[in-house]
């Protein structure tokens, strides 16, 4: 199990099974497209954002926090709960560093039943209610007083929190309707900024839907993004030449290496790699060097990132690797009887990098100061690699 964990999270779509973003073609009768927000919508909270690449009619939900959302994990068991189509659209990046909103997801999902919408409700609110699994900082989700709409409804405000760096604060409310579901996740720096403009945008959410109930919505869809390429971003470097080599990790050959760029917007550019074995880490180590927008982006994105990997895969231990520089971190998480992983992140201007190093328990654990000596690995190459 940890050795398919390790291949995920350096694929591209952290965590993410290849068949979750799966939605079908839109099978609906109703212009579904129409009903979530678009930008004249939004307000002055986010006239600002821009649609990112996870919008359309297959929830794509792989990217920053959004990779651990469980929607993505049980994606395909839309269609057997009785889903018949679903649309979003959302707009902004969560790693911003801004004490104001972020990020604004709505989104609808019409059900063959008002009895399966009423399930798929359950389900989400199971889903928010129980998050605090992977939530570091270990702040519980809180239950905010339901939104007056629909058959039923609720709200819960999630909070993230990393060393030295604002909370990312998730406030997501749900309303069924009939046979559909109305979402709408409002993402920013604060709860207070979060609160603010969470009801206004859900009224307009609702009234949309009530419009096209009618028949009365006009409009255009939004234009969603291009999908995204892999390879070198225009003005970034070949980050292909930053990865670790085997004799890194006291390796003279690999058995099994994969490596490739991989596309994860928001980041500009990505490359994954996988090494198998890698000296300590017999289970495999895994590499994943980004190159964000801005290097605010870098920093959010490899603190929230290992720190919600460290909190769901075991308790962590950090590891001091301060005199390796670029702003590194280091941790042990003690899988009990799957062995220990290491976790290393580093940020350099807009390069960022998560590597992921599994012991499976057959071998000796690794040590504090194997995680220093692969931290200062990592970072030679890196600096070595940057213009």
């Amino acid at each position: 199990m940890r050795r398919v964990v390790l291949l995920a999270v350096v694929g591209g779509a952290v965590l993410v099974p290849a068949t979750a973003a799966s939605g079908g073609h839109h099978a609906s009768k109703l212009p579904l497209a129409l009903v979530p927000l678009q930008t004249a919508h939004l307000g002055l909270a986010g006239k600002s954002l821009k649609l990112d690449y996870g919008s359309g009619p297959k929830f794509i939900r792989d990217v920053g926090l959004k990779a651990f959302d469980v929607r993505n994990v049980i994606g395909d068991g839309f269609r057997a709960g009785g889903g018949v189509a679903r649309y979003a659209l959302d707009y902004g990046d969560p790693f911003t560093g801004s004490t104001g909103v972020m990020e604004i997801r709505t989104g609808v999902e019409e059900y063959k039943t008002p009895a399966d919408a009423k399930k798929g409700f359950a389900l989400w609110r199971h889903v928010d209610s129980f998050l605090q699994i992977i939530n570091p900082g270990n702040f519980p989700p809180k239950k905010l007083k339901a939104p007056p709409f629909g058959q039923q409804s609720f709200a819960y405000l999630r909070t993230w929190a990393a060393p030295h760096l604002n909370p990312i604060v998730s406030l997501d409310e749900q309303v069924v309707a009939g046979k559909f579901v109305l979402d709408l996740t409002v993402t920013a720096g604060s709860a207070s900024a979060a609160k603010k403009v969470a009801p206004h945008l859900l009224r307009v959410l609702y009234h949309r839907f009530q419009l096209m109930l009618k028949g009365h919505l006009a409009g255009k869809p939004a234009k969603l993004p291009p999908k995204p390429h892999a390879g070198q971003a225009p003005s970034g470097p070949d980050l292909s030449t930053m990865i670790l080599q085997p004799s890194d990790v006291g390796q003279s050959q690999a058995a099994d290496l994969s490596q490739h760029y991989v596309a994860f917007p928001p980041a500009l550019s990505e490359y994954a790699m996988v090494l198998h074995p890698a000296g300590p880490y017999d289970g495999g180590l895994g590499q994943q060097i980004f190159w964000w927008p801005t290097a605010t982006e870098a920093t959010y994105a490899e603190a929230y990132l290992s720190a919600l990997f460290v909190k769901r895969y075991g308790e962590g231990s950090a590891v001091d690797v301060s005199l390796v520089g670029d702003n590194a971190t280091g941790s042990l998480v003690d899988g009990g009887d799957d062995g220990s992983e290491v976790a290393v992140t580093l940020t350099n201007g807009q390069a960022g990098e998560f590597i992921v190093g599994l012991s499976t328990g057959a071998a000796p654990a690794p040590t504090d100061s194997d995680v220093q000596s692969l931290a200062q690995a990592a970072a030679n190459r890196l600096d070595a690699g940057l213009p």
